[in-house]
């Protein structure tokens, strides 16, 4: 008996027993699997118990690899039993099952996949967590156009590796945690990807490729800022955000042409030191172009509260003494506060190509864009670089279908006062899109409305002249703004 054939018929009997994302969702309702994926166990216990009907084997895998309740060794078939113990997934005691690991249902609309990852709040250095947020996040905003070869940094449990092996021809995985590269092993075997599609590789950052180059490089590194190394998911044992300048700097080195790395990071808010200077110094020289992304920040207190809670450190004297231990290390780094985001990377096709970098601050967008959107703003990025200002005035400028125009009259003191149109891109920028619309003056919508066969400086000059404006005066800000809609694919230039 082979692990390959016993994975084989483990996920065949899971697809079976419909113990797949969607079919957890039929069997305990919307609510209680949301609450399940937030570590609440209850609201499902209580679903089960209520659901009409009998599904037991859903059930009892419920139990067992979610709620991480054992069950009587008959409650699935023998030589499934046989198959979950051979892979090491259960184990046995007396007539009772136990799950040694969690098995956790993930996948697209149209795949199933299972994630292999320890259970509880972590407890050992080696701890192998299973999806979170900053995971999802990372497999939400990574393109996915097709690839030759991907890479993904800090493999963990495997999510990312499932979503690369759909559009990478070949995908290598890396960890310094062997534990993590056997339950990935385990998550890759049961969710049916060919195991010849995935090299997985043991090391720290980008030994194991050595001068391997990648079409795609994604990183959820352990880029936690602390003053230990209590786990090694979250914990780098470098000083400081290091940690994160390597992964990115690292990520340039090992593009190929025409690649992208997309890598979640922190950042130390330094005193004195604007946090946008910081993190744009990763990419300094690397002749890659860059988009760097602020998306929370939080106060130096509240950061490490937050991950002595996730080392399961108990508030009172322990907590406190940790406390003290982690807010020393953050004063000596002259630090008020720690960012969260993340780095787009393009490596140019052309080496002779131009590099861009836009840095900027979308904490208060509506949502996280998905990849085919962030995709369109590297291209918009790029298409905008290598206009100049006369070449861009001399360009046919026009709205794209969809585009919207929102005009607000504000009152103060009883007197209304139009604030500056806004424009966006109906459920893409703007409401309910993953960034704000862009606020231009009048004279700019008014000129973009105009005729699209005139040059889009003789319509702002056009415009100008309508609202009574000198031309020179309104040049600056309508380029800045033509730029801007341009990368959000908002506005297109023929």
């Amino acid at each position: 008996m082979t692990s390959a054939a016993a994975s084989l018929r483990v996920r065949e009997f899971l697809l079976g027993a419909g113990f797949t994302a969607d079919g957890v969702l039929a069997r305990i309702g919307s609510d209680a699997y949301g609450a399940l994926g937030r570590g609440l166990t209850v609201p499902t216990r209580r679903a089960l118990a209520g659901a009409p009907g009998v599904a037991a084997p859903i059930d009892a895998l419920v139990a067992l690899f979610l709620l991480n309740d054992s069950i009587r060794d008959d409650a699935l078939p023998g030589d499934v039993v046989a198959d979950l113990a051979a892979l090491h997934l259960v184990g046995r005691e007396g007539d009772r099952l136990h799950a040694v690991v969690a098995v956790r249902p993930y996948g697209q609309p149209d795949s199933d996949w299972y994630l292999v990852h320890d259970l509880g709040a972590p407890l050992q250095p080696d701890h192998v967590l299973g999806p979170g947020g900053a995971s999802l996040t990372l497999a939400r905003i990574t393109p996915r156009a097709d690839a030759g070869r991907a890479l993904d940094l800090g493999c963990g449990s495997g999510v990312q590796v499932l979503h690369a092996a759909r559009h990478a021809r070949a995908v290598t995985a890396t960890d310094t945690n062997p534990r993590a590269l056997a339950l990935t092993a385990l998550s890759l075997a049961l969710s049916g990807i060919p195991a010849d599609q995935v090299d997985l590789r043991e090391g720290s950052l980008y030994g194991p490729v050595g001068e391997d180059r990648f079409d795609l490089i994604v990183s959820n590194p352990p880029f936690v800022i602390s003053p230990s190394h209590r786990f090694t998911y979250r914990d780098a044992g470098l000083a400081g955000d290091e940690l994160s300048r390597l992964v990115v700097r690292g990520a340039a080195a090992h593009l190929a042409p025409g690649g992208t790395a997309v890598v979640l990071v922190n950042w130390l808010h330094v005193t004195g030191q604007p946090w946008v200077d910081r993190v744009a110094g990763w990419v300094a020289d690397t002749g890659v172009s860059a988009w760097i992304v602020a998306r929370d920040a939080q106060a130096v207190a509240d950061y490490a509260a937050t991950w002595l809670r996730d080392a399961g450190i108990a508030e009172g004297a322990d907590f406190d003494a940790a406390l003290d231990e982690w807010l020393d290390a953050f004063a000596d780094e002259s630090c008020q506060a720690v960012g969260f985001g993340w780095v787009v990377l393009t490596k140019p096709r052309d080496p002779s190509g131009t590099a861009w970098l836009v840095v900027e601050d979308l904490t208060h967008a509506d949502r996280l864009p998905v990849g085919v959107e962030v995709s369109a703003y590297l291209e918009g990025c790029a298409d905008v670089e290598g206009w100049t200002a006369p070449r861009l005035l001399a360009a046919r400028a026009r709205l794209v279908d969809g585009a919207t125009v929102t005009a607000t009259t504000l009152f103060g003191a009883g007197v209304p006062v139009d604030a500056p149109p806004q424009i966006g891109l109906a459920g893409v920028i703007g409401p309910a899109g993953w960034r704000p619309a862009v606020p231009v003056p009048a004279a700019v919508v008014t000129a973009l409305r105009d005729d699209p066969a005139l040059p889009i400086g003789e319509r702002l000059d056009a415009a100008a002249a309508a609202d009574h404006l000198d031309p020179l005066d309104l040049l600056p800000v309508a380029l800045i703004a033509l730029r801007e809609l341009v990368r959000l694919g908002v506005v297109v230039l023929d």
